[in-house]
């Protein structure tokens, strides 16, 4: 995990910058969809962490706990870039939603290792969320924040699989396939509830229901495939290679971590 750690510390010191004095302008009949849209979202990112701090710590790796507790404060900037644009809308923050507390008490009802399946799920939705809404509006600042949230969670996304299949690898195969389709139902469901929720700006932004569900589940298929295998090339390797040169790690790793 000292490859990922090293990421996470230069990713800190290496964001994009947003131009936040120029004013956010989106098409009228997109601007509410926008708000209500991104209210949602930044209420999930807003989290402590507490619990998924509290469970990476009996992993006894401390590169790893570090490595968690610099993801959790980038989801925070998450959160903070969200509540940025919306202040610029001139659009009130919530402070809780049905959906986010759903996710909590699921989170909170496992170890470690299920909890990060439970998290992987709105994390690969909001890389299809994300790249709708960078590729879907023309407003620099907004493309910009999206660009950043999205770049982010490429990387989560890989981190959490790189870990996860080492913990997997020594399952036998029926438990791996009882465990994916099982996920794969929860992930589903959690597809519809965006794709019903979030239509308006999905819509808006040239992304019909058909194709959001479609790359999710791509997304989906990718994500399971490298914790479930049995011999994946470890993550790290790969978002560096499909990111590069934009990801900032110290050097590439030379060997799984």
């Amino acid at each position: 995990m000292k490859d990922w750690l090293n990421y996470f510390k230069n990713n800190r010191k290496n964001r994009r910058e947003i131009a936040w004095e120029r004013e956010i302008t989106v098409a009228p009949w997109l601007r509410a969809p926008l708000i209500r849209s991104l209210q949602r979202f930044q209420v999930g990112e807003t989290g402590e962490g507490h619990h998924l701090r509290r469970q990476a710590a009996k992993s006894g790796d401390a590169d790893y706990q570090a490595a968690i507790d610099l993801f959790i404060k980038e989801e925070q900037e998450h959160a903070r870039l969200m509540a940025e644009v919306l202040k610029k809308l001139n659009a009130p923050l919530l402070y809780h939603h049905w959906s986010d507390a759903c996710f909590i008490l699921l989170r909170h009802l496992f170890g470690l290792h299920h909890e990060l399946l439970v998290l992987l799920i709105p994390e690969m939705i909001a890389k299809r969320y994300f790249r709708a809404l960078r590729d879907g509006f023309d407003d620099p600042t907004l493309r910009a924040v999206c660009g950043q949230i999205l770049h982010d969670e490429e990387v989560h996304v890989a981190f959490h699989m790189d870990y996860l299949q080492r913990v997997f690898a020594s399952q036998t195969l029926p438990a791996r396939i009882l465990l994916r389709a099982s996920w794969r139902l929860l992930f589903r469901a959690a597809c519809l509830v965006v794709i019903i929720d979030h239509r308006a700006i999905l819509g808006g932004t040239g992304v019909s229901a058909v194709t959001f569900w479609w790359d999710c589940g791509l997304i989906f298929d990718e994500v399971s495939a490298g914790i479930f295998s049995c011999a994946p090339t470890p993550a790290i390797t790969r978002i560096t290679q499909t990111l590069a040169p934009e990801l900032s790690l110290s050097e590439a790793p030379s060997q799984p971590v």
